[in-house]
């Protein structure tokens, strides 16, 4: 049971500081999505997942890029709306509280489907394959996202 809250933990605090690290709304490219699409891909082809399983497992990223789009979408909103109340000479608390908490809401709706993602990922795989697979996801985090100057 500590095992499995420890290994939870590990794979939560790598979904923090990737999303910790993704530039700001509206910055990430298409290009980066889609150069993680490729690595995945090539990284599952490496750890020679069986095909009925590698093909799910793409078939789920795919739809969760999709479904992501909206989410995206929702938070840049709630960004946009934040940032237009408080530039108002004399902002309405309320009206910033109700903002404050559909903001946090849209950022946890990304957060948790980077977790469902990555939960349903686990499932398909053995603990050798997700070990590895996480550690290739951190090297990516690492020469992408944390590139050294």
């Amino acid at each position: 049971m500590k095992g499995k809250l420890i290994f939870k933990l590990g794979v939560l605090s790598t979904i923090l500081s990737f999303l910790l690290v993704v530039p700001a709304l509206g910055q990430v490219t298409e290009d980066l999505g889609k150069k993680l699409c490729e690595y995945k891909a090539q990284t599952l082809k490496d750890l020679k997942i069986a095909p009925d399983k590698e093909k799910a497992l793409l078939a789920l990223e795919e739809k969760c890029v999709a479904d992501r789009q909206e989410i995206i979408a929702g938070l840049k909103k709630s960004k946009e709306d934040l940032q237009a109340a408080l530039a108002a000479p004399s902002p309405d608390e309320a009206k910033l509280k109700g903002l404050v908490s559909a903001f946090i809401a849209a950022q946890l709706n990304l957060f948790n489907s980077f977790r469902n993602e990555l939960n349903e990922e686990m499932a398909q795989l053995s603990p050798l394959q997700q070990g590895k697979y996480l550690m290739a996801m951190e090297r990516w985090r690492q020469d992408v996202c944390l590139p050294v100057h």
